[in-house]
């Protein structure tokens, strides 16, 4: 699950800066909660639709002289056992996606939004006009990276495979001895951070079995 919320620093802030865009990635120290946040700072100029110079510059001039910001909790999740695709026809059908969200523990929660609150006072935000500062759930699709519809297999304590899932450890298929998946979709987990590289070291790790196991 994803958590976000938008906010401005007004021009008195500190950190103002009309024209200027970054990211800063905070990890939580205290304790084991299972999230990484991203503060996005002039999120104007990371959002696709303000490519468009002219609307860039109307959003801007509507907001008056603010800067945009957002602060984003990216959780590690488990994949949802009761989730599931199926495909009801044809190759030409669009697939059928039947998917829940993740549980949250309430205590949880409550830290994201004391963390969210703190660290918004801290930097002088204040909440745009007509909205407010509470943390509200991305849209599927709108944050994070979706994962695990073919997901890994697990191995028992001693190495055994479990065969409880679409792919082995090495990616192959289990109902296939020549066909491989490298993509977010064998994930077994939803992970708190960008999965790009992770993705760019499994390829490379695949490559290497298949270049062991091929035969010319």
């Amino acid at each position: 699950p994803i958590f976000f919320t938008h906010f401005i620093l007004p021009a008195t802030a500190e950190l103002y800066d009309p024209t200027s865009s970054s990211k800063v990635l905070c990890q939580y120290r205290e304790g084991p909660n299972p999230f990484n946040i991203v503060l996005e700072f002039g999120a104007d100029f990371n959002q696709g639709r303000y490519v468009d110079l002219e609307l860039l510059e109307r959003h801007r001039r509507e907001r008056g002289n603010v800067m945009l910001c957002e602060i984003v909790f990216l959780l590690d999740a488990p994949l949802v056992e009761q989730n599931t695709v199926q495909q009801l026809g044809p190759s030409y059908v669009k697939p059928v996606v039947q998917m829940q969200p993740c549980p949250l523990d309430g205590a949880l929660f409550t830290e994201m939004n004391r963390l969210k609150d703190q660290l918004i006072a801290a930097l002088g935000g204040q909440p745009l006009v007509g909205n407010d500062l509470s943390l509200k759930p991305a849209g599927l699709g709108g944050v994070a990276h979706e994962v695990g519809t073919l997901r890994m297999s697990g191995e028992a304590p001693d190495g055994a495979a479990l065969n409880n899932g679409v792919v082995d450890t090495n990616l192959k298929f289990l109902a296939y001895d020549n066909l491989y998946a490298c993509d977010l979709s064998v994930f077994p987990s939803s992970p708190a951070a960008n999965p790009t590289l992770t993705l760019a070291a499994m390829a490379i790790r695949l490559a290497a079995h298949l270049k062991q196991v091929t035969t010319v």
